[in-house]
């Protein structure tokens, strides 16, 4: 979740941005921590902690839905998690008597709530919501409907008071502030990127491979999806809300910029033989790498705060930079690296730029007002339009197979553990299921790392808690543990879950006191139902519906030659496509597609399941699609310098390479059509013969990523040939 990751993004820095980083973490951890103890120490105090409970159970189930995004995101997501508790706590309790029944709904409920995570980070903390207030809902029988009519309005109650705490919480934030941290993690996953790349020319440190090289350029585009999940609006579109607005979508293409030029950068740094570099220019290098980082990370806490004193650190280590490429340039190097070297000043050049521009952005956003003062009555009655509902809907329906096969295998695994537990009656035997949904997992491997995580997390937690409460009351420790114990479980929910379970073990024992019916055998249920429910989750997950990557992942790499085969055709022949789209969009499709394939492949080497794998050829495949995307990219940022040397010979030769790139492309998707697996057969790939390139200006720098992309295309070909062969002979 985007504010744990910000506090752990910027701790190393100074106290500035550990400043700026601790607000948002605090605030979700506060914000639930208030949220439960309010109610909770109102029910100690007035003897009502029966009819409190459901009040206390919907604060914290919509607690744990993450706010993040616009204050108008957060409200609907706020809304939509009261509307939520109400309803499945009510068909929890409608079920509560009826073993039939409650079978029939939570098969039902527990699909639905699954297909909550098709809305991203926000929609796990809905799912959340909604199974937590279903089987609790269900796990205490109402005597008569007046019962459920009463315990629905006690779940009202908690609902509206969280989305009380919520709004006033996110209503003194500026109106700018979630977005520039959305941009924020860009800069800062940029300079990690940097850091990476650097290792290994300090003279002391091993150099980064290539394959933690790419993870960190994943951690790139992962931040900039995050962003774009909030804020779907491009640079390049007009109808932005604002000028404000406009300038945040030019900030993030800036900082989306200066991630690809970073890669490029990278690419030119393998060309380079260290050994035929003095100690001296390995040293500059080094400075320059140092540097980028240093403003990547300066950048970050630029972004968020605008303040003039970081403008000035970041002037200095811009004019720093300038100084470590002019004495890097000036330095005696060799004839067979010169060109390198030029390259990697270029790329440093255009980076300065990109930044210029990300803090001409930054200081163009003016009259950032607090949420509060810049909403009119208007404005906020738009906050409910039907609009918004709808697209949530659509997107909550986008069911495929992969989404399908999950909530499915969730739904009949979890409602074996509902039945188990009400069969046999098993006192608090409701963790059961809870363990099951939390520990279901999309893939075997990620279910088997939560099972382990929350079985230890909890019996650690069950048994440090009890040994806490043991100690002298006038220590205070059940109040203490009450309000501490939430943010810590925010703190590390996404960093350490099996820290987070601790925490929340420790929670509900110290609940479970206040409640004053704490005892051993609670202690151990809650244990035992963990085990065993984590049991389950990992048996139905291999036994049942499993997704195999065996299976997937030569459909993940179909997918990403698909995407890479469009990125080339919108480069080259753009005068097929009629969209508005730049070539960002079509390099954002064709990364993620190989980020796809490249996790599907990291799955497949885990998976207990296949004996023969194709490892070598499965790589070398996923290799390609990468090395073509970044070919793609550098040609495209080479484009962005607007520096041609345009003739029309010249374009003459390249365009006979680009046809022949054409040709390699389209032999490799004849391949593909030819093969029974991994095809596409909804949506068949179109492929484009006989079509002359764009007269487009191509000056000698993109000829050589043109010619770099043949080379490229014609080793995919021979692999390619491999694949096929194997799937036929297979």
């Amino acid at each position: 979740m985007s504010f744990i990751k910000s506090f752990f993004s910027y701790k190393s820095l100074n106290k500035l941005v550990e400043n700026e980083s601790y607000e948002p973490m605090l605030s979700w951890g506060i914000r639930m921590t208030f949220a439960v103890i309010v109610p909770l120490f109102y029910a100690l105090y007035s003897h009502k902690m029966n009819e409190a409970m459901w009040t206390i159970a919907a604060a914290e189930s919509i607690g744990w839905v993450e706010l993040k995004g616009s204050f108008a995101q957060r409200v609907r997501v706020l809304l939509g998690g009261v509307f939520l508790s109400i309803l499945f706590g009510f068909a929890g309790s409608v079920s509560s008597n009826s073993l039939n029944l409650s079978v029939l709904l939570m098969l039902l409920v527990v699909f639905i709530a699954t297909l909550f995570k098709n809305l991203g980070e926000r929609g796990s903390g809905l799912s959340l919501t909604v199974y937590v207030m279903f089987i609790i809902g269900n796990a205490f029988p109402v005597t008569n409907f007046q019962e459920v009519i009463l315990r629905s309005e006690y779940i009202a109650i908690g609902g509206a008071w969280t989305f009380l705490v919520g709004t006033v919480a996110s209503l003194f934030i500026s109106v700018q502030t979630p977005y520039k941290r959305s941009i924020a993690f860009i800069w800062k996953s940029t300079a990690s990127l940097a850091a990476a790349i650097d290792q290994g020319w300090d003279g002391r440190s091993v150099k980064t491979s290539t394959r933690e090289i790419y993870l960190k350029e994943k951690e790139v585009n992962a931040a900039i999806d995050r962003s774009l999940e909030l804020y779907e609006k491009r640079a390049y579109q007009n109808n932005h809300e604002n000028e404000n607005s406009k300038q945040m979508a030019q900030l993030r293409k800036s900082a989306y910029l200066t991630s690809a030029t970073l890669m490029a950068l990278a690419e030119e740094l393998e060309r380079i033989d260290m050994n035929l570099l003095s100690g001296g220019q390995k040293q500059s290098i080094h400075a320059l790498l140092k540097s980028i980082e240093i403003i990547c990370e300066r950048m970050t806490i630029y972004t968020v705060t605008g303040k003039s004193e970081e403008e000035m650190l970041l002037q200095s280590r811009i004019i720093r930079l300038q100084n470590m490429c002019a004495l890097l340039c000036e330095s005696k190097i060799e004839d067979s690296q010169r060109d390198a070297i030029d390259k990697i000043l270029r790329f440093v050049e255009r980076l300065i730029k990109l930044v210029e521009n990300s803090m001409g952005h930054i200081n163009s956003v003016s009259g950032d007002r607090k949420v509060y003062r810049s909403y009119s009555l208007m404005k906020t009655l738009l906050i409910l339009h039907h609009k918004h509902w709808i697209d949530s809907i659509r997107r909550l329906a986008n069911i495929n197979t992969h989404s399908f096969r999950y909530a499915l295998r969730t739904s009949i695994i979890a409602t074996l553990a509902l039945f188990i537990y009400k069969w046999f009656n098993i006192p608090h035997g409701y963790w059961l299921p809870f363990t099951v949904m939390i520990v279901v997992q999309p893939y075997f491997g990620a279910t088997l790392k939560k099972a382990f995580d929350r079985v230890l997390g909890t019996v650690l937690g069950v048994i440090a808690g009890g040994l806490l409460l043991a100690l002298p009351t006038d220590l205070h420790i059940k109040t203490i543990l009450l309000v501490i114990c939430p943010i810590l479980m925010v703190y590390f929910l996404r960093t350490g879950y099996g820290v987070a379970t601790f925490f929340i073990s420790i929670f509900l024992v110290a609940l479970f006191a206040a409640e004053n019916n704490l005892d051993n055998n609670v202690i151990v249920i809650r244990a035992l139902s963990t085990i065993a429910g984590a049991v389950l989750a990992v048996v139905g997950e291999f036994a049942l519906l499993p997704t195999w990557d065996k299976k997937w992942l030569p459909r993940h790499i179909t997918a990403a030659i698909h995407t890479n085969y469009n990125y080339f055709l919108f480069s080259y022949f753009p005068n097929l496509f009629t969209s508005a789209h730049q070539w960002t969009s079509y390099r954002r499709l064709a990364e993620s597609k190989n980020s796809n394939a490249f996790d599907s492949f990291n799955r497949y080497l885990q998976e207990p399941t296949t004996k023969d794998k194709d490892y070598i050829l499965y790589y070398q495949l996923i290799s390609h699609c990468i090395r073509i995307t970044r070919e793609l990219n550098n040609y495209h940022l080479e484009a962005e310098s607007n520096k041609y040397n345009f003739d029309s010979k010249g374009f003459l030769a390249r365009k006979l390479v680009i046809k022949d790139c054409l040709v390699q492309f389209n032999r490799i998707e004849y391949d593909l059509k030819k093969m029974t697996v991994g095809l596409d057969k909804e949506i068949p790939q179109q492929i484009f013969e006989d079509i002359e390139p764009s007269t487009i200006p191509i000056n000698d720098i993109q000829s050589i990523y043109i010619d770099k992309l043949n080379v490229e295309l014609n080793a995919f070909v021979r692999d390619m040939s491999k694949w096929s062969g194997k799937q036929f002979n297979e």
